[in-house]
Parts: C-alpha cells; sequence; structure tokens
C-alpha cells in the first residue's frame, strides 16, 4: 500500500526529473541559438573629426553626404562616394568638368562662394564636407542642417592635408592615402629618370593676364617632387595663390625652362591665344624650345583631390614623354 509520505517522494521525484531534462534542453539548444542568432554589431556608428571648428561627431557611414568645395567633391568620388548634392565649379554653373559624367549628375547646391541653405535642407544630408575658410555664419547654418567637416586651412605645401580631413570623415582615409602615395610614386619615377631637370613655371591665363601659381600648391609640389626646380617668383608667394597678373612686358618672371599653361574659362582661354601671337611669349625660353604645355586651368589652378592630382601626373608624363 502507498503511502501519503510515499506518493509526495514519487511527485518531488517526477518534477524534479523534469526539471532536468528542460534544463538539459535549454542547454542543449542554446548552443544551437546561440550558433544561429546574429552577434550584436560592435561596429561604432559615429565617429570624431578634428576641424576649423573643433572636433565634430559625423556618422561612421554617412549616407546623404553634400560636398561645398571641389577638392570635398574630388575627395569624395576618388574614394568611391557619390554625393547627394555638390556645388558648381569655380566661374561654372555645373560641377567640376573634369570629374566626369559622375560629378555631372549631381544636383548643385551652391556656388564655391556660399551655399544654397534651402536646396541643402531638401538634400536631407546626414554629412556635409564644406571649404576651408568657411565663415562662422555659415557654419552654424550648415551645421545645424548636418554635422558639417571644415578642415583647417592648409600652410603652403601641405596642399594633401585638407583631404585627409574629408576622407577620414567620409570613413575612407586608408583609400585616399593610397591614391596619393601612387601619385607620389609616379613623380618620384619621373625624379628618377632626370626628365624634368631644370626650372618649372606654371602659370595659370585668366582675362586679365597671366598669374604664376604659388610653388607650394599642388601641380608645383608635384612638379618638385617629380624634379622641378620652381622659378623664384613661385616660392616667393608666401601665402598667397598666386601673383597678381602680369603684363606681357614681365614675363620674363616665369621664363623657365619648361612652362605649364593653365588658361582659366574661356575668357582665359582667349586671352592665352591672343599672347601667343606677342613677341614677348615668342621670346620665353621654353616657347623656343617647344616646352611649353597647355593644361586644364580647372585641374591645375583651381582644384586639388586625388584625381586632380593624378591628371597633373598625366599632363606632366605626357609633357615629358
Amino acid at each position: 500500500m502507498t503511502t501519503p509520505t510515499a506518493r509526495r517522494r514519487g511527485a518531488a521525484t517526477l518534477a524534479a526529473t523534469a526539471a532536468l531534462t528542460l534544463a538539459l534542453s535549454a542547454c542543449g539548444g542554446s548552443t544551437e541559438d546561440t550558433a544561429g542568432a546574429e552577434a550584436p554589431s560592435s561596429a561604432p556608428t559615429e565617429t570624431t573629426v578634428a576641424t576649423a571648428f573643433g572636433d565634430v561627431t559625423v556618422p561612421a557611414e554617412p549616407e546623404r553626404v553634400i560636398t561645398l568645395s571641389e577638392p570635398a567633391l574630388d575627395v569624395a568620388l576618388g574614394v568611391g562616394v557619390t554625393p547627394v548634392g555638390t556645388t558648381a565649379s569655380r566661374g561654372g554653373d555645373a560641377p567640376p568638368a573634369y570629374l566626369g559624367d559622375d560629378a555631372a549628375a549631381i544636383p548643385v547646391v551652391g556656388t564655391v562662394r556660399e551655399a544654397n541653405l534651402e536646396a541643402v535642407l531638401e538634400a536631407e544630408p546626414d554629412l556635409i564636407l564644406a571649404a576651408s575658410g568657411l565663415d562662422q555664419a555659415q557654419y552654424d547654418a550648415l551645421s545645424a542642417i548636418a554635422p558639417t567637416v571644415v578642415p583647417e586651412a592648409a600652410a603652403t605645401g601641405e596642399w594633401a592635408a585638407p583631404l585627409h580631413t574629408y576622407a577620414e570623415a567620409l570613413g575612407a582615409d586608408d583609400e585616399l592615402t593610397e591614391r596619393l602615395d601612387g601619385v607620389t610614386e609616379r613623380a618620384t619615377a619621373l625624379a628618377d629618370e632626370g626628365a624634368l631637370a631644370g626650372t618649372v613655371a606654371v602659370v595659370r591665363w585668366s582675362a586679365t593676364g597671366p598669374l604664376v601659381m604659388n610653388a607650394g600648391n599642388m601641380p608645383g609640389q608635384l612638379l618638385q617632387a617629380a624634379g622641378a626646380e620652381p622659378v623664384q617668383a613661385a616660392v616667393d608667394l608666401g601665402d598667397s595663390p598666386h601673383s597678381d597678373p602680369l603684363s606681357l612686358e614681365n614675363l620674363g618672371e616665369v621664363d623657365a625652362d619648361r612652362v605649364f599653361l593653365a588658361a582659366f574659362g574661356a575668357e582665359g582661354a582667349g586671352a592665352l591665344a591672343a599672347a601667343k601671337a606677342e613677341p614677348a611669349f615668342a621670346r620665353l625660353q621654353a616657347v623656343q624650345s617647344g616646352a611649353a604645355t597647355d593644361v586644364d586651368g580647372g585641374v591645375w589652378s583651381s582644384s586639388s583631390g586625388p584625381i586632380a592630382a593624378e591628371r597633373v601626373m598625366d599632363d606632366i608624363e605626357a609633357a615629358v614623354s
């Protein structure tokens, strides 16, 4: 005969056995559940970039970028990011032509001088890359729309520094560095060959006449890396990007072994064409020796970035080939 105590012990044993079975089943199933479930992402959703206006927190993977300078657009396209808005080229009404169809299709939301705030707002950016030298009022207006990155103004000869600020904001500084390293390697190869030995000048031709470009600008730096020596007038410009316009009588200031002529805009191209018919132009030693090369003024005198730098190297290599 089964006593009440025995029945209680049997029930307790059954309950304990059932609990143990459930626990073991749960433990056995947890391995499969854990293996099948995705681990929570540990990747940061934001990052911090040092800018001219202090540290700025930006999305780690921005999806809707607006570029408000030509170098910013060049960097973005150079690392595989297509902005949702950009500025027109200097003196133009469309993105820089040298950046091709990828740039041409991007909506214009301002000029190099000022953004169209309404158009920027309508584009719903999650990151804005603006030009060095942006004033406080414009910065405040833009940063109220989205995190805005403004690089510190580059010191003479440090043309690549702002590019790295843009690339860091895009999470693509390694990609930018790789492209710029490729440019440096090409310049070093020319220097090793001695193909550019001698003096060189980069002259921007505008409607008001020729201007000597600073040797610290991107083309000047690449020419020096390739083995050329800048004319003294280009070295003496200090922080100025270019000289005041020269008269044709003063073209002797750019009388170098090799000259790169960067006509800027249609009016600049017309002024250069007219100057080529003048005796003062014909007297330049680079002209007499066939070492005067016409290049794109938008690339050589107005922009910087990995794509522009590669274009400059293309022109330099073509000039000595």
